[in-house]
């Protein structure tokens, strides 16, 4: 079988997106597949094309078994300039096509959202080689744009995407969703639930495992022996990270933690000035990082936390990172509610506080630090629940079984 797949991270790109995609890929070759990977030039989240790719205007890779094309379109940072990012999304599109072309022709266009405006290129090259089309949401279009108001409802923008939504959802052979929650969703819009399947987020086990606490990784922040509550991902807008900023403030009296806020986007400077303000002498800030190397700052953790803004749609989502955590044996401390705060819960594998209550999950953080035996545990149950129902590569591998299912159909 001949896949396509149109994403618009992939490695050597960071990010949740990359990390879904990869061991997708991996697994579909290891069945024997014949897979290509539809894309641009790698730039995220900077915008600014990698240095051995720059200057290049198309670019075919092999690749672990393999095949990437590549063709260049306009980039840009992502979320400070909302005109500049449009740009970015819509010059993507005829790129990617001809990315896909170059592919020829397949038995399945599998394309991943959001954005959502990939799903365009890949209707056109699906009906060009009469391929079967899978949708894959990993976040519903145009609702989030909406709850981190980036767009309200009714507005031409908003309408424009809700457009693409039901046309895809119409001419999709199968939608393949994060959550049940959307899965529900497009069912109220009308998607057969037949059509529906679940491919869950979750950790690559084969990179996201306990290492060595005290690791030359971590060295360069100074967190010496103290008890790291770390953060590790997008600092994002609908991630709400001022919550735990108001944490740190509440256990600034506890001299032994200090809070470890890892990654980059862009809320990043204003996180970096508020703790400056608040006089947060408890609060490191870390960049981005290879993601080969996350694994070894998670492990210097003794607490992870995550937290999302409070808003119905949020509630749908369940955040990659609360995988990796427990994937690496660390407690969550989690200030968000629905899908994630139920696999945290499922797997008793640390504290759900109210989103946006600082005060809860510091109280929370200071438990787990009075209580070390308590958080190894919750670590070790937060691993096998993982291994048991978010491997990635049993994810992959129930996908893989399913893409076959359909192109010999």
């Amino acid at each position: 079988m001949r896949i396509l797949i149109i994403t618009q991270i992939f490695l050597p790109e960071m990010g949740a997106l990359a990390n879904r995609m990869y061991p997708f890929v991996r697994e579909l070759v290891n069945q024997g597949h014949d897979v290509v990977v539809a894309t641009g030039m790698p730039n995220y989240p900077a915008g600014v094309v990698f240095k051995e790719y720059q200057g290049k205007k198309t670019m075919s890779e092999k690749m672990e078994g393999f095949t990437v094309e590549r063709t260049a379109y306009y980039t840009a940072p992502r979320n400070q300039s909302k005109k500049s990012q449009l740009r970015s999304y819509l010059s993507f599109l005829p790129a990617v096509y001809r990315s896909g072309k170059r592919a020829g022709r397949c038995d399945v266009v599998f394309v991943t959202s959001p954005p959502i405006f990939p799903a365009v290129p890949a209707m056109m090259l699906a009906k060009k080689w009469k391929a079967k089309l899978v949708f894959d949401i990993r976040d519903l279009w145009p609702d989030e744009i909406v709850a981190v108001g980036a767009a309200k409802e009714g507005s031409k923008a908003v309408e424009m995407v809700r457009r693409v939504e039901r046309k895809v959802y119409k001419m999709a052979d199968i939608v393949s969703c994060t959550t049940h929650a959307f899965i529900d969703t497009v069912c109220s819009r009308g998607v057969d639930r037949k059509k529906t399947i679940l491919t869950p987020n979750g950790a690559d086990l084969a990179i996201f495992h306990p290492r060595e606490k005290f690791n030359e990784h971590v060295e360069e922040y100074g967190l010496g022996d103290r008890f790291v509550v770390m953060y590790s991902g997008l600092l994002g807008i609908k991630h709400g990270l001022e919550t735990i900023l108001e944490a740190a403030k509440h256990l600034q009296d506890e001299k032994g933690i200090v809070f470890f806020m890892r990654g980059n986007g862009p809320r990043k400077e204003a996180l970096f000035d508020q703790a400056k303000e608040m006089g947060l002498d408890n609060v490191v800030f870390g960049g981005e990082k290879p993601m080969e190397t996350l694994p070894y700052l998670i492990s210097r953790a003794d607490v992870c936390v995550t937290n999302l803004l409070p808003d119905a749609y949020l509630e749908k989502i369940i955040s990659v990172k609360i995988f990796e955590y427990m994937a690496c044996e660390k407690p969550v401390v989690a200030a968000l509610a629905g899908e994630s705060a139920k696999v945290i819960t499922d797997a008793d594998a640390g504290f759900v506080v109210p989103a946006g209550d600082g005060k809860a999950m510091a109280d929370a953080i200071r438990k787990l630090y009075k209580d070390r035996e308590l958080c190894e545990a919750m670590g070790k149950r937060g691993r096998k629940h993982v291994e048991e129902n978010y491997s990635r590569e049993l994810i992959a591998k129930r996908l893989a079984e399913t893409l076959g299912q359909l192109a010999s159909k």
